[in-house]
């Protein structure tokens, strides 16, 4: 589902979600030990060796029952107007199906980017979040006066969310926004059980974990952490997850799928959007209902791109800079503690263990996070801010002006380390 250069793949554990340690240790071992891949010998045909067993149609209808168990039990106005997208990868046809078993009739793929196609030839990168990808889905909307737009990656494990402002101009919701409206959604019909959300996502689901009285955790980067923790914290008697989410658009809706899922995110984000309309309203009035009980939060990112082994080195001088001379404000946001998450792992759940990661903790304002990325030579800085639902009831221009400040917030610490690098 990738260009050719980021090809790989993924190795589950027999619990249904990703391999960590030790068993990616292990396996790493076992794969070293077999020397070159070329001089492995190779089944002849693969397909029909005793180890390989086929997926039969069973499945999907299995996954089908129990995705709509996981959804709240609201019709809504399923006649709502969908753009769907699956970028030239495999989700066509089974977000369609999906949608369409659960009563949503009214959808219309972007046909240029329905079919598998790996040369991905009407984008410039397959991903929804990267500039102009949404584009042919944005139009077809328009053309057709649509309610809202669907978008997978390739691999059908993401999510995006666009609709329409009140000026009539498509806007994609931030993956941080599709999961706390999903999770708002959800928890108003069940809250017995977990919500989780990377660390480096929104912490708005805290709050709205405490007042549904749902048990909140937050993991390390990486889904297989949000995951873990479903797993461990329903040993541990919390309840199963009702969500887990990426502020990267990942999102998983109950215990169906242990991994990201964009076709349970899509069916779920469908209901809540036909349970919007058959109140006659769209799913930026409830975006500001939200913001009316929580007030209103924003995240934005920075990032410092650093590349060869002379980056590498300026990013990890940049990190240790700021942990031995922590800032005591940030853009004039005080900051009042700082966490060093590469300490303090043995007081903490495994799935939230060390990582090269600080963070800073605004207060009411909010908070910030510097870690470098684990796949790009970037530090990573993340920034979350919370404001007031204003009087005048302008909670667009307030969350504008809130989207400033907390790039001004962004750049101050950017401007930091960028010093520190020499």
């Amino acid at each position: 589902h990738n260009p050719p250069k980021d090809n790989g793949y993924k190795v589950y554990a027999s619990n249904g979600a990703q391999i960590i340690s030790p068993a990616d240790i292990e396996i790493a071992a076992a794969i070293g030990s077999v020397g070159p891949a070329n001089a492995v010998p190779r089944a002849a045909d693969p397909l029909r060796h005793p180890a390989a067993k086929p997926i039969g149609p069973d499945m999907f209808e299995d996954y089908l029952r129990e995705v709509a168990a996981s959804l709240p039990p609201v019709t809504g106005d399923r006649s709502i107007r969908i753009v769907y997208t699956a970028m030239h990868g495999v989700g066509g046809r089974f977000v369609t199906e999906t949608l369409a078993r659960f009563g949503f009739s009214n959808v219309h793929p972007v046909a240029r980017q329905f079919e598998p196609d790996g040369t991905f030839p009407t984008v410039a990168f397959p991903n929804p979040e990267e500039p102009g990808a949404l584009d042919l889905a944005h139009e077809l909307a328009e053309a057709i006066d649509a309610d809202i737009v669907f978008a997978n990656d390739p691999d059908t494990d993401r999510l995006a969310v666009s609709v329409p402002t009140p000026g009539g101009v498509w806007h994609p919701l931030t993956g941080n926004q599709i999961g706390v409206l999903l999770a708002e959604f959800l928890l108003e019909y069940t809250s017995d059980g977990t919500v989780i959300n990377s660390i480096v996502s929104s912490p708005l689901l805290g709050h709205i974990a405490r007042r549904h009285g749902a048990t909140w955790a937050q993991t390390l980067t990486g889904f297989k952490w949000v995951c873990t923790a479903a797993l461990d914290l329903a040993d541990a008697g919390s309840g199963d997850m009702i969500l887990g989410f990426e502020e990267a658009l990942g999102y998983s809706v109950g215990t169906t799928v242990r991994d990201k899922d964009g076709i349970s995110g899509a069916a779920a984000f469908a209901v809540l959007a036909a349970s919007a309309a058959a109140d006659q309203a769209t799913v930026l009035d409830r975006l500001a209902d939200l913001y009316r009980v929580y007030g209103i939060w924003t995240s934005t990112q920075v990032s410092i791109r650093r590349e060869g082994s002379q980056g590498s080195i300026e990013i990890s001088t940049a990190m240790d800079a700021l942990r031995s001379s922590p800032p005591t404000s940030l853009a004039g946001a005080s900051i009042v503690a700082t966490t060093d998450f590469s300490v303090g792992a043995e007081s903490r759940p495994r799935y939230l263990g060390a990582t090269n990661l600080i963070e800073f903790d605004l207060g009411e304002e909010g908070r910030v996070l510097a870690r470098p990325s684990g796949t790009e030579p970037k530090l990573k800085i993340y920034v979350d801010l919370s404001g007031p639902f204003p009087e005048s009831g302008d909670w667009i221009g307030a969350e504008q002006v809130l989207n400033r400040r907390a790039a001004d917030v962004g750049h101050a610490l950017e401007a930091l380390l960028v010093a520190s690098m020499g």
